[in-house]
């Protein structure tokens, strides 16, 4: 598992609950932040406070008088690092970025020591904020920290608190615990052996171990007492690649499992839980208020309306009209008075379009849909608390919000008819070809040919026992056929023919149309999205959908949380 993916948990938790990330990843934290390093150098550290002795006890390590001892004044003000000679470019470089202006190298030709760098560093406990500032930085690369106390300060609480900071970020079997100053006591045997147990329990404390780690006795002054000899062999002697890198793991597995450790204390899966029963309520409080009122009375409504289908029915009845001619103008004509009829009808006007459809029932009863939806979120975010930072960028639950959520479902619906309109244009509004036109004409330009003209002549002719000679009786012929009794009698049997074709084909649209509209009534149909019932069901979900995000990221997290603390094992637990 790699470190920047707990990380990425991390941000995600932290985005999720609001609670801060853990303290090891702000940028001024002095946990270990980059355990392995550029080159082949690893950092030791002396760590402490003022006058416990850490210059001196550099000295002693070192052989020679590399740092200044201070028992008054600022104390150590800089970093002065004791490294290899062919090292020092590559701590330079490092010193640099993190302590600019304010480090001194001092540098040996001993080549067992190649790849190890000794640091004595500022106080941490001086009352210049720099010096420990300088001391945090570095301790973001300090692989190996030495924490050493005198025999006055080892019980200070600010030590304390730094130790479990770096140890967040590290692994404690990477550090050394040293007792200072133990010459200072009266009785050097029994006294110091009963403070460093004192101290180890201490230690084991704050960094929750299964038992105290070791601590090595003392005295700057008195090298060759106590356990300073071995103290020195440990640290003049390189540790092996190998070593490092292990350790280095160590470091980033203890990083991780701090991190995991975090992550558990956010508790994802009982928030998800609490997410899921808020969900469970939400989607009760949202059927109940809403999905009733609009699915089985606002929908039917429009539905059932006589409006709604002269507006599905005169789209398509006008594309199919205008391929018959004279019937077309016929209808053009008949406009007023089916306006008059529509008006008449009962519902809502057909004039008043789609919009004009959905605006006349989308409330139900006396309350508008807005309304409904403020009261529904108001009595959530009054039981919940939870809802006031899920919904913080859409608060349903003041008008505003709620007057646009009904104008989207205003909006969605009027779509949606205006869909079924094209949908029944598409499907109904005739076929193109050769024998329905000419089938078209016959039917119209046909019958005012034939009834006024055509047919009677031809009776004439067959009624005739001759042939018809001579200009007076084709003249007679044509008086009889223009005659006004003819024409007139001609006029209205082709009025009611095309006032029948008219009726026919407004009879055969209407047929076809509420044979789709029956299937568009149910919410099984295949087309969705030609649904009002569904459009309305998706409007409500989507009032829903910040909670079932929200729930469904927390549990995604916390799935990923429970595989993390299985592959790290029980130390997340541990670090928690």
């Amino acid at each position: 598992m790699e470190a920047s993916e707990i990380e990425e948990l991390v941000h995600q938790a932290s985005a999720l609950s609001g609670a801060p990330p853990p303290e090891l990843m702000d940028e001024d934290s002095p946990a270990l932040r980059d355990s392995g390093q550029s080159g082949g150098i690893y950092l030791v550290g002396l760590i402490g406070g003022k006058e416990v002795g850490k210059s001196a006890l550099v000295n002693a390590l070192a052989g020679s008088r590399i740092t200044e001892e201070t028992s008054h004044g600022p104390g150590t003000q800089t970093v002065v690092a004791y490294v290899y000679r062919d090292a020092a470019a590559e701590l330079e470089a490092l010193l640099a970025r993190e302590a600019a202006g304010q480090y001194r190298i001092v540098m040996h030709d001993h080549q067992r020591l190649g790849g190890q760098v000794l640091l004595d560093l500022p106080d941490i406990d001086s009352r210049f904020v720099d010096h420990l500032e300088i001391t945090r930085r570095m301790l973001r690369h300090m692989l190996f920290p030495i924490w050493i106390q005198s025999v006055e300060k080892y019980a200070d609480v600010q030590p304390q608190k730094l130790l479990a900071k770096v140890a967040a970020g590290n692994d404690p079997t990477n550090f050394l615990f040293c007792l200072n100053k133990v010459d200072q006591l009266p009785d050097d045997a029994s006294q110091a052996f009963d403070l460093r147990e004192d101290y180890a329990q201490r230690v084991a404390r704050v960094l929750s171990l299964d038992s105290p780690p070791r601590v090595f006795l003392l005295s700057a002054t008195n090298p060759a007492k106590f356990d300073l000899p071995e103290l020195t062999r440990l640290l003049w002697r390189q540790k092996p690649a190998d070593a490092v890198a292990q350790s280095r793991e160590l470091a980033n597995r203890r990083r991780q499992r701090s991190m995991l450790g975090w992550l558990t204390q956010q508790d994802l899966p009982g928030r998800a839980g609490r997410l899921a029963r808020l969900d469970e309520e939400a989607s009760e409080l949202l059927g109940q208020r809403l999905g009733v009122p609009l699915a089985e009375r606002a929908v039917p409504a429009i539905l059932d309306d006589p409006a709604y289908r002269l507006v599905m029915t005169d789209g398509v009845f006008a594309r199919r009209v205008s391929r018959w001619p004279i019937v077309n103008m016929l209808h053009s004509l008949l406009w007023p008075l089916r306006v008059v009829v529509g008006s008449n009808m009962g519902g809502t006007p057909a004039f008043g379009g789609t919009a004009g459809l959905v605006e006349a029932h989308l409330p139900t009863g006396n309350t508008s849909i807005a309304r409904l939806t403020q009261s529904v979120f108001a009595q959530l975010n009054q039981s919940n608390p939870a809802i006031a930072s899920l919904y913080e960028h859409r608060k349903l639950w003041d008008a505003m919000e709620a007057d646009l959520a009904e104008r989207r479902l205003h909006r969605e619906l009027t779509e949606t008819i205006e869909r079924q309109r094209q949908a029944l244009l598409l499907r109904l509004s005739g076929r193109h070809g050769l024998i329905a036109p000419l089938f078209r004409m016959l039917l119209t330009v046909g019958a005012l040919v034939w009834f006024p003209v055509l047919q009677p002549v031809l009776k004439a002719v067959l009624e005739s026992d001759s042939a018809i000679h001579g200009a007076r009786n084709v003249a007679i012929l044509v008086v009889s056929v223009l005659s006004t009794s003819s024409l007139l009698s001609s006029a209205v049997f082709l009025i009611l023919w095309y006032l029948l074709l008219w009726s026919l084909l407004r009879w055969d649209t209407r047929r076809r149309v509420d044979r789709l509209l029956s299937r568009w009534k149910t919410a099984y149909q295949p087309d969705l999205s030609l649904n009002l019932t569904t459009r309305v069901l998706e409007w409500i979900d989507d009032l829903a959908e910040p909670i079932r995000v929200q729930r469904e990221i927390t549990e995604r997290l916390g799935q990923r949380v429970e595989t993390l603390r299985g592959e790290l094992g029980d130390g997340a637990k541990s670090a928690a």
